[in-house]
């Protein structure tokens, strides 16, 4: 049991590192950057493909920063498993 709680809680304690972070940002940075060169390139107005993948971009970019901390954000991991576990094992303790 202890090592279960160990485990569960360096989950919750790391994180990705904030080279990670920054290079997913860069990588956006660019991946826009390119949207917009073909986009002033070609001449022709695709405002619905653009705003479609800069849209996934952000979405993607949101879930994998909001899973990285899951004690806050809009993903939010419960505990009730636990509190049920521990309830179980009073009961049946010794």
């Amino acid at each position: 049991m202890i090592n279960v709680n160990d485990k569960r809680r360096a989950a919750l304690d790391n994180h990705v590192p904030e080279t990670v972070l920054h290079l997913l940002f860069a990588v956006a940075l660019v991946a826009l950057g390119f949207i917009a060169y073909g986009h002033g390139l070609t001449g022709r107005p695709r405002h619905g493909a653009t705003v479609i993948f800069a849209l996934l971009i952000g979405v993607v970019l949101t879930v994998i920063i909001d899973l990285d901390r899951p004690r806050r954000g809009l993903i939010r991991v419960s505990e009730d498993g636990m509190v049920r576990l521990q309830e179980t094992l009073e009961r049946h303790g010794p």
